[in-house]
């Protein structure tokens, strides 16, 4: 397969995977916000949410600024933003626009019709009362583009990028959605373990849609110790860091790399894979839940660049569906 080819198919699926969790971001913030003494401790949860997006360098406002309002208009509608929910839906079309040949007609449809229904947003989309309807919509577009490209792409080399492109984004964002404990931290007069602490625990497993599959598994509640575990080292959880690197050793696996850099990145996933794999929860909270989780983001993402740079990979393709969705 050409690496153009691989390149736009792999940052297709990045992108779709990119723009539902930043929503799945939001709707933890949305939640968060909502529970008795937020913010009572000087941390804004809307705060934590720009820190664990990744996007504090482009956030237009001090962070001790950020409010309900300003987050969501910049996580989800910002055009100068490339990681906003509008600029990941538009670089995704434009990524399958350009691989156009390499795609089902499902597959585009279903990327062509969100974008077409993004831009004719409007901020008054997420007024008070219709910001939980409109994550949703973001995350059910997000399962629309998935199912179509699992039911209607050969199994391929195409489909393997595809595949690894969303493991690679969603392995960071997971580690990122934990994280947003870490930045909104508990009043001084709650303990750890307490009621809030639960509730808050509770809300990074409902924004991340697994607090159902989380009790098929527990007979527990939630707690720092049971959540790492389901959504970081258990490898049934679909959102789990473990679980995304053992896709991804799969997925580079299928591709059957031949020479010597793909070999390395193939070896290298397997070690991370291994190394999640052979981890307990008492070697996550030893070394503190922020840094491992910390670790994993830099990991994570020097992964993707030699990944990239294996695969011959010219980067994303954004300019063009920045500038049409400017218009």
């Amino acid at each position: 397969m050409l690496s153009r080819t691989a390149n736009g198919l792999y940052w297709m699926s990045r992108y779709v995977e990119r723009a539902e969790n930043i929503a799945r971001l939001i709707d933890a913030g949305r939640r968060m916000d909502a529970l008795p003494d937020a913010g009572v401790n000087g941390n804004s949860e809307w705060a934590s949410i720009v820190i664990a997006s990744g996007c504090s360098t482009t956030f237009p406002h001090e962070l001790e600024e950020a409010t309900r309002e300003n987050v969501v208009h910049h996580l989800i509608f910002d055009h100068e933003n490339p990681s906003s929910v509008y600029s990941s839906f538009a670089a995704a079309r434009e990524n399958a626009r350009a691989m156009r040949i390499a795609v089902t007609t499902e597959v585009w449809d279903a990327i062509n019709e969100t974008w077409a229904t993004m831009r004719s947003l409007t901020p008054s989309a997420a007024d008070r009362g219709q910001l939980s309807g409109l994550l949703d919509w973001i995350k059910q577009r997000g399962f629309l583009i998935r199912g179509a490209a699992g039911a209607s792409m050969l199994r391929g080399p195409g489909y393997s990028f595809v595949e690894i492109g969303k493991y690679v984004e969603r392995a960071d964002a997971t580690a990122r959605l934990v994280d947003v404990k870490y930045n909104v931290l508990l009043p001084e007069d709650q303990s750890v373990g307490g009621g809030l602490d639960y509730m808050q625990w509770q809300q990074i497993l409902r924004a991340a849609n697994s607090l159902r599959a989380f009790r098929w598994v527990y007979r527990e509640a939630v707690t720092a110790r049971t959540l790492v575990d389901f959504l970081i080292l258990n490898k049934v959880s679909p959102r789990s860091v473990a679980h995304c690197y053992c896709e991804i050793v799969e997925g580079l696996e299928d591709l059957d790399p031949r020479t010597t850099d793909q070999l390395r990145v193939l070896n290298r996933a397997r070690r991370m894979r291994d190394d999640i794999l052979e981890t307990s929860v008492d070697d996550v909270l030893g070394q503190g839940l922020h840094e491992w989780l910390t670790a994993t983001i830099v990991d994570t993402n020097m992964f993707a660049g030699e990944l990239a740079a294996a695969f011959g990979f010219l980067g994303p393709l954004e300019s063009q569906s920045q500038s049409q969705s400017a218009s």
